[in-house]
């Protein structure tokens, strides 16, 4: 469903977050068992948005541009991806309708969820309640009485 771009962006952008200073690509990418040259090509994306800015140096390195909370997943997403980005529109297969359905229901928890909300998420401890939720989410997925069991599967554990 996510990019590797999204997944290495999602986890620069959480490094950024917690620095105290700049990061450095190169600890990024060792930190996290990401190819170098892959991990450029995210960073620079990620500058192209405005989502990060850069310093060359000793002690430069890269730092978040935005609050953590005011980097929306879904508008990473859909920048990251380009002119083949997100599509909501419906088809009439049946299995393509449930498809949409599905990727809509992604697409909406993404859009509810900024990067503060991730950055806490991660810091759960593991046998919170917060630790199943949806990181957007301010109940467990499905607990206000919708029937939302397939975004409580999809939610990370």
């Amino acid at each position: 469903m996510f990019s590797a771009t999204f997944r290495y962006a999602l986890v620069s952008l959480l490094e950024m977050a917690t620095a105290q200073s700049s990061v450095k690509a190169a600890e990024i990418a060792a930190s996290h068992n990401i190819p170098s040259s892959y991990l450029n090509n995210v960073l620079f994306e990620l500058r192209r948005l405005g989502l990060v800015t850069s310093k060359k140096g000793a002690n430069g390195g890269y730092r978040l541009a935005q609050a953590p909370e005011d980097i929306n997943l879904l508008r990473l997403h859909q920048g990251l991806a380009g002119a083949n980005g997100v599509n909501r529109v419906g088809e009439s297969s049946g299995a393509l309708i449930w498809l949409h359905q599905l990727e809509n229901r992604w697409l909406n928890e993404l859009e509810g969820t900024h990067l503060s909300d991730l950055q806490h998420w991660v810091n759960a401890p593991i046998n919170s309640t917060s630790a199943w939720q949806s990181p957007g989410r301010s109940t467990p997925a499905g607990s206000d009485g919708s029937d939302d069991s397939a975004a409580t599967e999809m939610s990370p554990s």
